[in-house]
């Protein structure tokens, strides 16, 4: 009985010994060979920062306008009264038959002020008379007033006021605008005279105030390069 056993363990032992070292050599499906390698993936390529659109440049400021032509006085004196000879008519007689107040300018009552400016008008370097009654009718002799076509402009109130060159024109109901004058074609330039000289205005002409022997010269066209030297002191003006 005894033996049997013997003979019978040995080869039991063999086979597991056997299976042992199977399992130690990773044997079987366990086997790592079999498993798939992996594969690193490329890097992805480098971005590109977006480019960023040009700005648009800078409107270009519009140029500032010529200055205006510069003009000269005579070197002799002209009498004022010698413009009606040498000015050209243009405008229609003024033609208003009120006496109403037009743009603070009322019929005079009384005079008690009395002064005198003047309006220089020019047209492709000619002189143009104003017409010789605005302001004067058969009712009313207005504060603000002409008397012939000198442009001599009269200032006759009761007590001192001061007017402008847009009142005269709402009287005269012609235009008046840093781009126009009296319906006559093409920009106007403007120009102060005091005590002989001559400064160029560029702010609105509506404001501009008529002083005693001040000549206000507007210019459109073609400009004359001289204009005449006025003696105010002989013109009992």
């Amino acid at each position: 009985m005894f033996a049997f056993k013997s003979r019978t363990a040995l080869p039991i032992a063999i086979v597991l010994a056997s299976l042992t070292a199977l399992s130690a050599c990773g044997g079987g499906s366990s086997d790592s060979s079999s498993q798939p390698i992996p594969i690193a993936n490329d890097p992805p390529p480098p971005v590109t920062p977006p480019i960023s659109p040009t700005p648009p440049s800078p409107p270009t400021p519009p140029s500032d306008p010529s200055p205006p032509v510069q003009i000269t006085l005579a070197p002799a004196y002209t009498q004022l009264s010698a413009t009606v000879g040498f000015s050209t008519d243009w405008w229609t007689p003024w033609s208003y038959t009120g006496n109403a107040v037009i743009d603070g300018v009322g019929c005079a009552s009384s005079v008690q002020y009395h002064i005198h400016a003047l309006l220089s008008i020019y047209k492709d370097g000619q002189r143009l008379a104003l017409p010789g009654s605005i302001g004067r009718n058969s009712h009313c002799d207005y504060e603000m007033h002409t008397h012939d076509g000198s442009g001599v402009v009269h200032i006759e109130t009761n007590t001192a006021k001061v007017f402008t060159l847009g009142q005269f024109f709402a009287e005269w109901g012609q235009s008046l605008s840093a781009d126009s004058i009296a319906g006559l074609a093409g920009k106007p330039t403007f120009y102060i005279i005091d005590n002989e000289t001559i400064t160029p205005f560029t702010g609105d002409p509506q404001t501009i105030e008529l002083k005693a022997h001040r000549e206000i010269l507007v210019v459109t066209g073609t400009p004359p390069a001289q204009v005449p030297r006025y003696d105010w002191n002989n013109s009992g003006l």
